[in-house]
């Protein structure tokens, strides 16, 4: 999707669908199923299968203390999918853009800024944890629990370490709050058309099962 307000509230409506049933995950997942490229990348994401398997031992914890923990298990694993997906369709200035949009010059380009600097930060610290990973290999090191500590410490570090540089040089050139940005965004027809698919998963997750096979049928 090439238009980021589309995308935020297609990513806001399915949460919302994935959030109030079972069959609203589903839905939502279908609707990811209509853009295979960028699943197929989440899908290979290491943090994507991490984070569903602290969710996979909360659910089976939850399903065996008597509760419903297969639904937990469903709609918080196609959230996660959701968000990760979204991520990976991120450009470099679309979310000040938006920001600005949604809030205005002044506010909205603070929280624009901050949110890229997140954004690149991560995208930093994947590259960094790639680049670890190959030093570590070259040493015929493997990567392993006593390991952690220390490649998360120097993690952190690095990152802290650009963030006051990042902080020095807008000091540098004088930035307060605010600032001038111009929002763009460019709408296609498959655009306006997930968006409105977004708006019929969320119809359809309010609705009893057997009334969407009604539906269906």
């Amino acid at each position: 999707m090439q238009d980021a307000r589309i995308r935020l509230f297609s990513f806001v409506s399915l949460s919302i669908a994935t959030f109030l049933s079972v069959p609203g995950a589903v839905l939502s997942l279908g609707w990811l199923l209509l853009s295979p490229g960028t699943l197929r990348e989440t899908m290979k994401s290491a943090a994507f299968w991490v984070i569903l398997l602290f969710v996979t031992i909360i659910a089976t914890a939850t399903q065996m203390s008597g509760n419903d923990g297969l639904s937990y298990f469903i709609r918080t694993g196609v959230i996660i999918l959701l968000g990760f997906s979204v991520y990976r369709e991120w450009h470099p200035g679309e979310y000040l853009d938006l920001s600005v949009w949604l809030f205005g010059k002044k506010a909205g380009f603070d929280i624009g800024l901050a949110v890229e600097m997140s954004i690149q930060g991560l995208h930093e610290a994947s590259r960094e944890f790639a680049r670890i990973r190959s030093a570590l290999s070259l040493k015929g090191l493997q990567p392993g629990i006593r390991l952690i500590p220390a490649v998360g410490f120097l993690m952190i570090h690095t990152r802290l370490m650009r963030a006051r540089d990042q902080a020095d040089l807008l000091a540098t050139r004088g930035y307060r709050a605010g600032g001038s940005c111009c929002p763009v965004f460019r709408t296609s027809n498959r655009d306006i058309t997930m968006g409105i698919l977004a708006i019929l998963v969320v119809f359809l997750s309010f609705m009893p099962v057997r009334d969407i096979f009604i539906l269906q049928m």
